[in-house]
């Protein structure tokens, strides 16, 4: 009978562990991002509706996982989700885009913008045990000059000249002109501060991974299924952003891989996962009403757009690229496939940028499917009996590439059947991210559906600029003028002024049409009640250090 009554208490007490969700997560050295070593033990958080300060795992569904965890990389998708939280920036933005110290203290600029002085936290220290100091902000961007062609910000990181440690706590960097676009740089997470010792170690045996400053620390990479990062214990720096600038309350934060969004949103009902990103109107009407849910519109900065590969024939001809522009119905894509959330764009910068300009909506290549077919007649192509064109021999049709994220499966459908109705046949082609990015920069398509996020008019660089042909410019479009325009106003200081100089550039490149702007999304995170203290920063981050659990 005693072996019965204690076989019945470890019952008991397996059963409660298996409601907590607040078992302290393996301190185990983290993994390599192919690895699938050891599991980490992630419990269910109590159901007490007591705040338990320290504990709780908070689980995060993410369509696909970053390719690496290098926040100099390619902008694979979930990097710029993921890093934030393992590595600090030297600065940051609040959510009203204004600048908020972090690993940085204070700074100056130069009358001339030819210089930025920054002071330094001091006390600050590598996940790696390593002192945070001004040499390893040098590496960071020395580093970032050599092996970060790739990166996003790469065009903001190689206007600097010069990066001096004046000490063991001060640090300038100096550029050949004014730096405009500079601070929307470093507040940017793929501009974190990197462990030097991290990265000799990684260049030397290609093994483990980069360390950073960040309130959490990466415990495992379950490749294609989830990563899980640990609390940082040791974490007294954070930005005035959160009420909480320690270490966190969380014990850990899941990145859990769902790529279905229908997917996701069952496992936010079910309780498998508390966080989702909801762009799909309709899933925002289930979850509006649900009592266990906290939704909260988010602000990116976005802009959905369809693009033409400018260097394919005949897309290459910007007449050809004129004429298909007018056979989209931007309002039937707003109305139809998202239920009229969302705002209709005509421009190539979002309202919330600098440089937006509503009188442009003149230049824009409205809807008019007759117009359309009559500047592909004009322009040579001959119309068959079945309503297609070619030319030279040569139909009239393309692929259209995507990522396989919705709504763009609804969006994609409803533009091919745009494109039927006045004769040119499209073939859609859904893949995940990494793959969508890999057949962009290889030319293998002829129009894109696709995305931009960002947080300052040099978006139109990053993404239009012929130096980034291959990389984020993924229409491959090139204009020495519209570089021109670009390049000035990554220069100018003055902010009425730089306004001016997007308004320039934008005539010129809706003139060219590499872009037909589609779109401007409502984005919504939906959080589970069961933790308190979620907020939304500067494009849409997800801050936790507030976070408690609640066990609502």
């Amino acid at each position: 009978m005693k072996f019965y009554k204690i076989l019945a208490v470890m019952i008991a007490a397996i059963i409660m562990l298996g409601c907590a969700r607040a078992t302290p997560v393996s301190t185990s050295t983290p993994t390599q991002a192919t690895s699938s070593s050891t599991s980490v033990a992630l419990a269910k958080s109590s159901s007490s509706a007591t705040p338990n300060l320290n504990g709780g795992t908070l689980v995060r569904a993410m369509t696909s996982e970053p390719a690496s965890l290098d926040p100099q990389g390619a902008a694979t998708s979930g990097l710029s989700l993921v890093t934030p939280y393992l590595f600090d920036t030297l600065v940051t933005m609040d959510a009203n885009k204004q600048l908020v110290p972090l690993l940085a203290e204070s700074w100056q600029t130069s009358d001339d913008g030819k210089a930025i002085t920054l002071k330094l936290k001091t006390g600050v220290t590598f996940q790696d045990g390593t002192p945070f100091n001004a040499e390893a902000v040098r590496f960071t961007f020395k580093r970032f000059k050599e092996t970060g062609t790739k990166s996003p910000i790469y065009d903001g990181v190689k206007q600097i000249e010069d990066i001096q440690v004046l000490d063991d706590q001060s640090v300038r960097f100096t550029f050949k002109e004014p730096a405009a676009n500079f601070w929307s740089t470093l507040a940017m997470p793929y501009a974190g501060i990197i462990s030097p010792d991290s990265a000799r170690k990684v260049a030397e045996t290609g093994k483990g991974n980069l360390i950073g400053t960040g309130a959490f620390i990466l415990a495992e990479w379950k490749a294609g299924q989830s990563l899980t990062l640990k609390r940082n214990p040791n974490y007294n720096w954070g930005a005035p952003i959160t009420q909480n600038r320690a270490a966190p309350y969380l014990d850990a934060l899941v990145f859990k891989v769902i790529p279905d969004a229908t997917t996701q949103l069952a496992a936010l009902q079910t309780g498998d996962v508390d966080v989702i990103f909801i762009n799909q109107p309709d899933h925002i009407a289930k979850l509006k009403n649900d009592p266990n849910l906290q939704l909260i519109e988010t602000q990116l900065n976005s802009l959905i757009y369809f693009a033409f590969n400018c260097k394919k024939p005949p897309f290459n001809d910007v007449r050809v690229r004129q004429a298909l522009s007018r056979a989209i119905n931007k309002e039937e894509i707003v109305q139809v496939a998202l239920g009229g959330v969302g705002k209709v764009a005509n421009t190539y910068l979002p309202p919330t940028l600098l440089g937006y300009d509503a009188s442009l909506k003149t230049y824009a290549l409205g809807y008019d499917p007759k117009q359309a077919q009559a500047e592909l007649k004009a322009l040579g192509f001959t119309q068959a009996s079945s309503g297609t064109w070619e030319k030279d021999g040569q139909p009239l049709k393309g692929l259209l590439l995507t990522s396989n994220r919705a709504p763009n499966d609804a969006i994609a459908a409803l533009i091919q059947a745009q494109f039927k109705a006045i004769g040119v046949p499209l073939e859609i082609q859904q893949l995940d991210s990494k793959a969508v990015t890999d057949a962009t920069a290889a030319g293998k398509f002829d129009f894109l559906l696709y995305r931009y996020d960002w947080n300052d008019p040099d978006a139109l660089n990053i993404y239009l600029g012929s130096d980034r042909i291959g990389t984020t410019n993924r229409a491959a479009y090139s204009n020495p003028a519209v570089d021109q325009w670009l390049a000035q106003g990554a220069r100018e200081l003055d902010a009425t002024k730089r306004a001016k100089i997007y308004s320039e550039a934008q005539k010129l490149i809706m003139q060219d049409a590499p872009w037909q702007p589609l779109y401007i999304p409502v984005d919504v995170m939906a959080f589970s009640k069961r933790f308190d203290g979620i907020k939304l920063g500067f494009m849409g981050r997800m801050l936790v250090n507030d976070v408690r659990f609640v066990g609502k």
